[in-house]
């Protein structure tokens, strides 16, 4: 995070800008502004896509020349793991094919993508396979996207919503030579095809939006060269033409306006273009204005360390790391105590930018093994009165500071721990996280698997050699819910102990199903621990008989009549119930089963 952009006052701070989409102007086809509000009642998320290239486009280049990339705002500890994905191509449509309304981008039937880009020209790129993953199954989100908002639900157990068309305008250059002017933001020198600011609680007025505006873009001038960083032309400069009236025209089409400038708290985002020049040189420049705060401002906590220069800005937000090398607490012996009191002594926060009230720290060592030798992270954090919350991140060195330091590199989050004495190799039930950075002692190998050693030369700790030497590709985990109770079994279809996984529970899965020796379809949850992959997913079966859907052997679950000839998913081995008869499952928590016999 960028600390040399010092906000002097309030005002200049009531909004921040996120996400800018680097890439050349962009169109005004989102002055139509949306209005849906957001519900109040639900999280509210921020997507979007990035537009790279358009400034250089002099007229005939291949669309290949644009690129694209993704943002998204709004993950917090309800979603820590939300984020937006999108599969297959991004095509770039004319400007007519696509259209917005509420949040949502409706790609035209028939409309085809183009293949060769014309200076000065409106554009939509588009990808028609967007979503959002990583939410809690069954809630409901507000979702700021494609100008607009909408809401969407996680409509699978995977927390996984529906896919979306994600799209965003942009224009090409009317020129990409000497003299034409874009927006890049301050914070990294990056060229913005698109603004988008966040409006702060208490600080709602057209000053406040051209202030965030001022604070965060500037406007710079191509000079010959095409690169993506800003620059300017000789003595031409660029600069925002009218960007306070520009401010006030774009959000009086949304929302009334009082006489000072100030304005009721939008309920939706709004959308308008502003005017920029270079010499005579024209264009416009795209901004949204967000109802709420999207990213760290001078709202959020300030934190500092006592370990660092008095001139060391403050720490806001999340993401700046702390050297704490020669501080008291910065390494634990093996098997030792993490010295959190001291930690706590040399942190300390304040309410704000502008609120020198002081507020507690907070310290989290939960990802620190002390059990094992090992470098770990370790967060400080502070939340202020208004609930949002700042953190910084060190790392502190466990046993041997010296030692070599090697990353585990598994494809579970979990990696066993075993003893190894001669030729007897125990389960210690201590694990290491993938991810973790661990001291590691040469190899032994015991009935033909190799084991690296830990913690120490002369130590009985293991872990196997495979999550240590990079011979494993790291798979992320997927939630996925259980639909029928389950066992665990090893790799050769051998139940792993007597613990069953409920229905209706979730389960972190490692990479797509996969078949055992014997041919079952199973996912892999752990080291050697597998469920069978039905008991997830389900099968699609066909019914051969009009079917009831039964909640016990005499009660039927509801009203429905499954049709002859539909598919129907169904979960697991059948269940036998009180009357004799064989019954699948076919969703829940709420109980639901036909009748086997139903099925081809």
């Amino acid at each position: 995070m960028k600390k040399n952009l010092r906000i002097v006052s309030a005002a200049a701070a009531a909004l921040l800008a996120v996400a800018p989409v680097a890439a050349g102007t962009v169109s005004t086809v989102s002055a139509d502004v949306s209005t849906r509000a957001a519900d109040p009642s639900y999280y509210t998320l921020s997507a979007g896509l990035d537009v790279f290239g358009a400034e250089g486009i002099n007229g005939g280049e291949a669309a290949s020349f644009i690129t694209f990339g993704l943002h998204f705002n709004g993950g917090n500890a309800n979603v820590p793991n939300a984020k937006v994905v999108t599969r297959g191509d991004t095509f770039i449509y004319q400007k007519d094919d696509v259209t917005f309304a509420d949040g949502v981008a409706t790609i035209k039937s028939g409309a085809k993508p183009v293949s060769t880009l014309e200076k000065g020209t409106d554009y939509v790129a588009a990808n028609r396979y967007a979503k959002i993953t990583g939410l809690n199954p069954g809630q409901t989100y507000n979702l700021n996207v494609n100008g607009g908002t909408r809401q969407i639900v996680a409509t699978n157990p995977g927390g996984e919503s529906d896919e979306f068309v994600l799209a965003q305008s942009f224009k090409t250059s009317y020129q990409a030579m000497v003299g034409a002017p874009y927006v890049y933001t301050k914070s990294d020198n990056r060229r913005a095809a698109a603004g988008s600011v966040g409006l702060v609680k208490g600080f709602y007025s057209v000053d406040a939006v051209v202030n965030a505006i001022n604070a965060k873009y500037g406007v710079g001038v191509d000079s010959i060269s095409s690169s993506n960083t800003a620059n300017s032309a000789g003595i031409i400069s660029g600069r925002f033409t009218q960007l306070a009236q520009d401010v006030r025209d774009g959000l009086v089409k949304a929302i009334t306006i009082n006489s000072d400038g100030t304005f009721a708290k939008p309920s939706a985002p709004i959308t308008f273009p502003v005017n920029i020049a270079a010499g005579r040189n024209t264009s416009t420049f795209n901004v949204t204005v967000y109802p709420d705060a999207v990213d760290a401002d001078f709202s959020f906590p300030r934190i500092k360390f006592a370990g660092e220069s008095a001139n060391t800005p403050a720490h806001f937000g999340t993401g700046d790391v702390v050297n704490v090398n020669g501080e008291g607490f910065n390494y634990v012996a093996l098997n030792g105590t993490v010295n959190e009191p001291l930690i706590t002594s040399r942190f300390s926060a304040t309410m704000s930018e502008n609120n020198n009230t002081a507020i507690p720290v907070k310290v989290d060592t939960t990802k620190v093994n002390t059990t094992v030798a090992g470098v770990y992270p370790v967060t400080v954090s502070a939340t202020n009165a208004e609930g949002k919350t700042s953190s910084v991140l060190f790392y502190i060195t466990v046993g041997d500071p010296s030692a070599t330091y090697t990353t585990v590199q598994a494809d579970i989050d979990n990696v066993p721990v075993y003893d190894i004495s001669g030729n007897v190799v125990t389960d210690t039930k201590t694990t290491v996280k993938n991810g973790d950075k661990i001291a590691t002692y040469g190899t032994v190998t015991v009935n033909g698997k190799s084991y690296t050693r830990i913690n120490s030369a002369n130590s009985t700790k293991f872990v196997e050699t495979k999550y240590v030497d990079g011979s494993i590709k790291p798979v992320a985990a997927t939630p996925k819910k259980i639909m029928h109770n389950s066992y665990i079994y090893d790799k050769d279809h051998k139940r792993v102990g007597t613990k069953t996984l409920a229905a209706y529970s979730t389960v972190n899965v490692y990479g797509d199903p996969t078949k055992l020796a014997d041919g079952s379809l199973v996912y892999k949850i752990g080291d050697n621990q597998y469920v069978m992959a039905d008991n997830i997913d389900g099968t699609a079966r066909v019914l051969s008989h009009n079917a009831y859907v039964y909640k016990t052997s005499k009660k039927r679950a509801d009203r429905r009549v499954l049709k002859k000839g539909s598919t129907v998913v169904t979960f697991g081995s059948p269940y036998t119930f009180k009357n004799g008869k064989a019954y699948y499952r076919i969703g829940g928590p709420a109980k639901q089963y036909v009748k086997v016999a139903n099925f081809k």
